[in-house]
């Protein structure tokens, strides 16, 4: 007895990993979840600050027009500035648009943080 334990190549050749096959077909998996969480966050991206700031801009336009005193003649063509309007059966609020600016802004956030998560595992 020489006290060297028995050698176990044949069983850590097998043991190595999953097949290439496997391997291929789970990067493609997670490739294609990063290109669609990649699209998201640059729409996302583009759309979010179009939606907060036209959101600011209608609001601080609605409360000025509120607020302003001037003559007749002119006070009624300023009862044409919409608070609200109606888009493909959409009701759409200065309000609105900022919530939604700021939602997407959050859906950015999320689809890099879990581009990241995804880029460590594979």
């Amino acid at each position: 007895m020489s006290g060297y334990a028995p050698s176990h190549q044949d069983e850590l050749d097998e043991a190595e990993g999953p097949s290439p096959l496997w391997r291929a077909l789970r990067l493609t998996v997670w490739a294609v979840v990063s290109f669609a969480l990649t699209f998201v966050e640059l729409v996302a991206e583009w759309v979010a600050p179009l939606l907060l700031l036209g959101g600011l801009a209608w609001l601080a336009v609605v409360r000025v027009v509120g607020t302003l005193h001037l003559e007749p003649e002119i006070q009624q063509f300023l009862q044409y500035v919409p608070s609200q309007l109606l888009v493909a059966g959409t009701v759409w609020t200065p309000v609105g648009l900022i919530t939604q600016g700021i939602t997407l802004l959050a859906i950015v956030a999320g689809c890099r943080t879990l581009n990241r998560l995804i880029s460590r595992e594979v």
